[in-house]
């Protein structure tokens, strides 16, 4: 390690200009790969290998995600909605609707409507009336209307739509404070205008637009509140949302740090060193270590690049967590820049040369700067054990973007200050006895204080280490955790607050579908046709699974083959139209029992049956039909098929409904074939558990490398391993401290808090490493344990608090944020900067000095 640093040393006295050279060079290289970067990945999930997972990917590779067609939700909010007032609104949106660019298309069925919504008693009140007029109706005879209307539907469509209005609804009173509005976009149309890439950006760009009209129409309207919902809204610019608020908040952690290292490194002007040098100096200093971080930034950027897709694949696309990174490096990283440049003005101050400075700066603290970034490089890399793709990218990208920070500050932070003084020096105009102040001198003071723990009060160190590793544990098994897909989204975004709301008050909106997917060798036998039956029947019993007249909403080859025999009703009051006897008599071929039971039974086929001509047949008679939900394989075996079912399980329900369907459809799972049920929801609940069930794991792992690290390190250096031992106990209470923290201010485990172990690890280590280090430094000149240890509180200890405010300060921008998550990193890092600070000035150094006394004076003396 001194070899490292004499080689640091080296570079930046003796050959300065050549080391920014090639920093240049390197930084030219880095900022070209930055331009080659793929778009930002927002998925979450990755590799999981879990069946829900493997299933939604599957789903979308068979079926392309979610089919020909697609459906966006109109969400009618109001104190009351069942008015007059509301059904204008109504009316007036379809109108806005029928003159948009998407209108030509939206399924548009006949028998159906274009908007299948919560007013169909009252369409169907003025199909049978032509002349009524609604708007000269009261609200009271409005709702006796939609009562009466109601009551004499068929028991499925007084349903359908009960469904599409809020928990809220009162039936007797009919009132409800939110309806829903159903629109079926035709993707496959307009894939067959754009292409099918251009679904993905025609399809969301229709979809904003008419949503802005809809919104807009809103203001017509007192009482009535009116907006769009759909994926492609809540994720169209979902990239560009992020991307903007991380620039906003980096920004403003920027400035921040900046003020905050003008403090920190403002010289107090004297009679030979004027208030125009100190300033001049102090804004040196600010943007050479500014200038550092953001190449490290830069660097960090470029090598995720390189590492990436398209190249080493090594790591993933960037995502959001390693975005992150940024504002991570900005805040930890610019703690080097402060212990350098005070040990460097502490060494001016003892009228040393600036070579001398530089070399004994970057050899003493240079040491301590290099332990302390391999232990929090182990301390991020640690994310590797995670099963989360992007939390195993985040910590290889942030441990290279501390490494870089360290790197530079070791390099090009000195060798542009040694240019600059070495200048100074030539005509005799640095004043030394200038550095002998600065601005932490007030921390060096508070941080001097606290010797006296070491010193007569060693039992509240014990207590502290117990009290927080006790509680911490307690904390860290009772934390909840808890991930949303929107979290990454602006919690003030239109489209999330409908989100909300159809959570709230519909259980997830009429619009959430839960997918099934089924695949072996080859579906296509009598065994698993049958047993597909059997758990289409269970359905109907499952919470939470839309059921009309006693079935459930599932659109699958069975439903759909159903359907064609007995095709729906034009409207609730006409007959049944007759069914198709060619058809009856062509299944019957296939040996479809159609006269051997009722409802889905009736669609059984024999043993014998030819359940692969059948469904062969309907794929040839109806593709566009039956395609979304058999899938053909390249051998021409239907090997998988789709079932979608309505629910309204929401995210609160996801894991039981989960639940319930792999017991609905344990028929086929009996058959050994793979049986995956999927959703968003479900998806996201399957991420929850996985960092959940991780979560010990990585903390066991994170805290065992670091100590590992440094009990080899100080066994090779001199011969002590058990310093290692003493320096890490702090962490694990630094660690478990922050848990606690948590705990206490309702903070959930989701994929940003996740990274706490490493987090935390790479905050504590620096701070306890740099006390560490500089007691071994004192206490070697043969100074007694105690009053080491005040040296080096006096002296390290005030870098510390300086570190811990600048730290504070840059990442308690992040509370600030519209992001949620970003929102609780923030109060993570600040409780843990808070832990880290307490655990390095009270129970550190009671423990070094115990340590110390442990062994004798000869034994001190050779440290």
């Amino acid at each position: 390690m001194k070899l490292l640093t004499n080689f640091f040393s080296s570079a930046a006295t003796k050959f300065p200009v050549i080391t920014i050279i090639v920093i240049l060079g390197i930084t030219g290289f880095f900022g070209y790969m930055t331009t080659q970067a793929e778009e930002l990945d927002t998925g979450f999930g990755g590799e999981l290998e879990t069946p829900e997972i493997e299933a939604q990917g599957k789903l979308s590779d068979y079926f392309g995600g979610s089919g020909t067609q697609s459906v966006l939700q109109l969400v009618f909010e109001g104190d009351d909605v069942l008015t007059v007032e509301g059904y204008e609104a109504y009316l007036s949106a379809i109108e806005v609707i029928e003159k948009s660019e998407i209108y030509k298309y939206l399924v548009n069925d006949p028998n159906q409507g274009l908007v299948q919504g919560f007013f169909a008693p009252i369409d169907v009140a003025r199909a049978f009336n032509p002349a009524l007029d609604v708007s000269s109706l009261t609200n009271e005879q409005f709702k006796q209307l939609y009562k009466g209307t109601s009551t004499q539907m068929p028991p499925e469509f007084q349903q359908f739509a009960s469904a599409l209005l809020s928990s809220s609804y009162n039936e007797e009173e009919v009132t409800a404070t939110a309806g829903l509005g159903i629109i079926t976009i035709n993707s496959a149309l307009i894939g067959s205008e754009f292409g099918f890439e251009g679904v993905f950006v025609e399809q969301p760009r229709m979809e904003v637009a008419l949503n802005k009209e809809l919104i807009q129409l809103s203001e017509d309207f007192e009482n009535i509140d009116l907006a769009g919902f759909s994926l492609s809204l809540l994720f169209g610019d979902e990239q560009d949302d992020f991307l903007q608020e991380v620039a906003q908040l980096f920004g403003a952690a920027f400035a921040i740090i900046f003020f905050v290292l003008a403090f920190i490194f403002f010289i107090k002007p004297t009679k030979t060193f004027g208030f125009f040098k100190s300033s001049r100096r102090t804004l040196a200093d600010i943007l050479n270590s500014l200038a550092a971080i953001l190449l490290a930034i830069l660097w960090m950027q470029g090598i995720g690049v390189v590492l990436g897709p398209g190249y080493l694949d090594i790591i993933g696309a960037p995502n959001q967590l390693s975005q992150i990174s940024t504002i991570i490096i900005l805040g930890l990283g610019v703690d080097y820049a402060i212990h350098f440049t005070g040990r460097y003005r502490e060494e001016l101050g003892l009228k040393n040369t600036v070579t001398q400075s530089a070399s004994t700066t970057l050899s003493s603290v240079g040491i301590a700067l290099t332990l302390a970034t391999l232990g929090t490089m182990v301390g991020f890399l640690t994310n590797i054990v995670s099963p989360l793709t992007q939390l195993q990218d985040f910590g290889i990208t942030t441990a290279l973007g501390i490494f870089y920070a360290f790197l530079l500050v070791m390099t090009l932070v000195p060798a542009i200050r040694t240019l600059l003084d070495k200048r100074l020096e030539k005509k005799n105009k640095i004043d030394t006895d200038a550095f002998a102040s600065s601005g932490e001198k007030l921390f060096n003071k508070i941080s001097a204080s606290t010797s006296i723990i070491p010193k007569k009060l060693k039992l509240v160190a014990i207590i502290l280490i117990l009290g927080i590793g006790g509680y911490g544990y307690y904390g860290f098994t009772n934390i909840s955790t808890v991930f949303n897909f929107t979290d990454f989204l602006p919690s003030d975004n239109p489209t999330v607050k409908t989100f909300n709301t159809l959570q709230d008050e519909f259980g997830g909106g009429f619009g959430e579908t839960t997918s099934v997917l089924i695949e072996t060798d080859n579906v296509a036998t009598p065994e698993i046709h049958n047993a597909l039956i059997d758990s289409l029947n269970n359905l109907s019993d499952v919470d939470n699974v839309l059921v009309f007249a006693g079935n459930a909403a599932a659109e699958s080859v069975v439903g759909k083959l159903g359907a064609m025999l007995a095709p729906p009703s034009a409207s609730p009051q006409a007959p049944p139209p007759m069914p198709d006897m060619a058809l009856i008599g062509q299944l019957n071929g296939y040996g479809v029992q159609i006269m051997n039971g009722q409802g889905l039974d009736a669609l059984r086929v024999s043993d014998s049956g030819n359940v692969e001509g059948l469904y062969n047949y309907l794929l040839q008679t109806e593709y566009d039909l039956f395609s979304t939900s058999l899938y053909v394989d390249e051998t021409s075996t239907i090997s998988a098929m789709q079932i979608r079912i309505t629910t309204s399980a929401g995210t609160s329900g996801a894991a039981q409904i989960r639940d319930d369907l792999y017991i609905a459809f344990k028929p086929l799972s009996d058959l050994g074939v793979f049986v995956g049920v999927t959703s968003d929801n479900i998806v996201t609940e399957s991420v929850n558990e996985l960092i959940n069930s991780s979560q010990f794991q990585s903390l066991v792992f994170a805290i065992l490398a670091s100590m590992a690290f440094l009990v080899l390190y100080y066994l090779i250096d001199i011969r002590r391993p058990f310093l290692g031992v003493i320096t890490v106990l702090p962490v694990a209470a630094i660690v478990l401290g922050t848990y606690l923290g948590m705990y206490l201010l309702d903070i959930p485990l989701n994929p940003v808090t996740s990274t706490l172990s490493g987090l935390a690890i790479g905050i504590g280590v620096p701070f306890v490493i740099h006390v560490t280090n500089r007691f071994r430094e004192t206490i070697a000149i043969g100074t007694e344990p105690v009053e080491a240890i005040r040296t080096t509180l006096k002296t390290t200890g005030g870098s510390l608090f300086g570190s811990a405010f600048t730290t504070m300060a840059g990442f308690g921008i992040l509370t600030t944020s519209s992001l949620v998550p970003f929102q609780q990193m923030g109060t993570v890092i600040l409780v843990s900067i808070g832990f880290a600070l307490i655990a390095s000035l009270t129970i550190l150094p009671t423990f070094l000095v115990l340590w110390a006394n442990y062994h004798n004076k000869k034994t001190a003396k050779s440290l």
